[in-house]
């Protein structure tokens, strides 16, 4: 989930990075997005609040996702906000989170009509059991069970020029990355945590969650991280690509291009960094 400032100027942004942008959909409680689809199921969402009052009653009325999104808009403008994590279950996943103590109110669901490639409309929707964790308030983390998986990604969404093909790995910043270790913990299923230079990595099946200290990150990217305080935010996302030349047409000056990857700093429009690699993250 990337907020920014309008969605006119995150598809610019995304487009000129040679990402092929879905149709701009909006939300009965007042924001909208324009994602990127992935072959692999996973995807961007840069997300704005489109009607202002809508968002403030929906956050009153104990909106989870709504209340999140105007607090990271309110506190850091443009950025990277939450991470959506698959889940077969959001029912299950709630309990599962209730009990290690770190649920954050009811499933919550959700459904909107989506315009398909013959024109036609059909229902999509996703139930969402959100997690808290007061040490880290401006990067959030939820379990997302798609209710129509086969509408959402529709195959005409799924290549971009670039050559991305999914998401392999998400960053996030923090000074003491060991303090997040048994949220992750949980979080991730206990699923094996792993110690690296300047942080911790949670593996997945085909994804990872890293979180790295400030002076690891710049080591990583050679770029300044932003600054976590005493939490922690989340900073990149690595994707996989077909060809590293295919994504470098794209980029501007300001990308750091080498054999295996190319970095593109967060800008206005897209506040995250986006990192395109041709072989397994490192």
């Amino acid at each position: 989930m990337l907020p920014v400032t309008t969605l006119t100027l995150a598809r610019s942004r995304l487009t000129s990075l040679g990402f092929s942008v879905a149709p701009d959909a909006r939300h009965p409680f007042g924001t909208g997005n324009c994602c990127v689809f992935f072959e692999d199921r996973t995807y961007l969402e840069p997300i704005t609040i489109l009607d202002r009052n809508a968002t403030d009653q929906a956050a009153a009325e104990g909106h989870v996702f709504v209340r999140r999104i105007k607090r990271f808009t309110e506190r850091q403008g443009d950025g990277f906000a939450m991470v959506a994590l698959q889940s077969d279950d959001a029912e299950a996943d709630r309990a599962a989170f209730n009990a290690a103590g770190i649920g954050d109110g009811a499933v919550y669901r959700f459904s909107r009509k989506a315009t398909v490639a013959d024109g036609s409309e059909r229902e999509i929707g996703v139930a969402l059991a959100y997690t808290g964790f007061p040490a880290a308030p401006d990067a959030s983390f939820f379990a997302c069970q798609h209710l129509a998986k086969d509408v959402l990604f529709q195959p005409e969404y799924l290549e971009h020029p670039n050559g991305a093909t999914g998401i392999s790995a998400v960053i996030a910043v923090a000074e003491e990355p060991g303090a997040f270790r048994d949220f992750f913990a949980v979080l991730s299923g206990a699923r094996q945590i792993q110690t690296v230079e300047g942080g911790i990595e949670v593996a997945g099946d085909a994804q990872r969650i890293v979180i790295q200290t400030p002076d690891a990150f710049r080591l990583r990217y050679d770029l300044h991280p932003p600054n976590p305080r005493r939490g922690m935010l989340l900073a990149a996302i690595e994707l996989q690509a077909s060809g590293i030349d295919r994504a470098a047409r794209y980029a501007d000056r300001a990308a750091k291009h080498d054999d295996d990857r190319l970095v593109v700093p967060a800008t206005p429009g897209l506040g995250a960094v986006i990192v395109f690699r041709s072989g397994q993250s490192g």
